[in-house]
């Protein structure tokens, strides 16, 4: 069985990647294998993800909901030895689809905590969300936040680029206040540091970026990406809508899909057949706005925290 079965937009298969093998068997007696990789997490990785995660990825999609269960039973025996700590957790990132997996999964006390969401430009006829949505509101003006080496050299010499950078790490704090609060971010002492430290880099490099104003303030930020998902998207390049920021006060007023329809019409320009984004299935805002764009849900990855939780 291939993934495909799942999932026509899934790939054939997916490498499990570095860990230690983990074998199990189920009821009847059938052999199920996944593949344990005890994940650290310090830094700009920290600000999503505990300290120490248990990754666990099995080797076959056709296990079903017993071998599911029996898998994450046989990890359970094994973080006995471990001792989790606090900031720790168990993940299992897998189709979203597989509803049999989903199931297991919720009994042994795991929770969808992300979701890997897809928008195939060659599936979709509309860049911006339902029939009749302007692609810009009035009063609203999304342009490229310029990048590169010049534009590092004027924040460092407290050019206007400064002022920018200084608005723009509020408003990505912001956003990141919310996930925090829904359960899509962990709260770090040093995240206003790391969020500067990123979009500054960001910029040096060049990568696709937007800002929003309404009336003239800052209103909004779209950050994209080139690199794919690993192996977990179909074939084809694909780039990332890294984060899609809001200031509270300017909700709903379109400036989010104003920023993402510009996101669209420039990387697909540059030849992605499409993009993809992760999102909180807990975040009441971003779970219904992704799928009005037009994105789906390929990848779900479910987890327990702390990792001493799981049943």
């Amino acid at each position: 069985m291939t993934f495909t079965r799942i999932d026509p937009l899934l790939p054939d298969a997916v490498d499990p990647g570095e860990g230690e093998r983990l074998r199990a068997r189920t009821p009847e007696g059938r052999e199920v294998t996944a593949v344990v990789y005890r994940a650290r997490h310090d830094g700009w990785s920290a600000l999503w993800h505990p300290r120490v995660v248990w990754e666990l990825t099995p080797v076959s999609p056709g296990i079903g909901a017993a071998g599911m269960a029996a898998l994450l039973t046989a990890l359970r025996h094994l973080l006995r030895h471990e001792r989790p700590g606090p900031d720790s957790a168990c993940s299992v990132t897998w189709p979203s689809r597989d509803l049999d997996a989903a199931g297991a999964l919720a009994a042994h006390g795991y929770a969808p905590y992300s979701v890997l969401a897809v928008r195939d430009a060659a599936r979709e006829t509309d860049a911006v969300g339902p029939p009749g949505v302007p692609e810009r509101t009035s009063g609203i003006e999304v342009r490229p936040v310029e990048g590169g080496v010049d534009a590092v050299d004027a924040v460092d010499a407290g050019g206007a680029v400064d002022a920018v950078v200084t608005d723009l790490v509020a408003l990505w704090l912001a956003e990141r206040r919310y996930a925090v609060a829904v359960g899509a971010a962990v709260a770090r002492d040093d995240a206003p540091a790391l969020v500067e430290r990123e979009l500054r880099r960001a910029i040096s490099a060049g990568d696709p970026m937007w800002m929003a104003e309404a009336e003239g303030v800052l209103a909004g930020l779209a950050l994209c990406r080139w690199p794919s998902a690993g192996t977990r998207l179909p074939s084809g390049t694909w780039a990332q809508l890294h984060t899609v920021s809001v200031a509270p006060g300017a909700r709903g007023r379109g400036i989010g899909r104003a920023l993402v329809s510009a996101a669209h019409e420039r990387l697909l320009a540059r030849g992605a057949r499409g993009t993809y984004v992760f999102y909180s299935p807990h975040n009441a805002l971003s779970s219904v706005f992704w799928h009005r764009l037009g994105y789906r849900p390929l990848w779900t990855t479910w987890e327990v925290r702390p990792a001493a939780g799981a049943r």
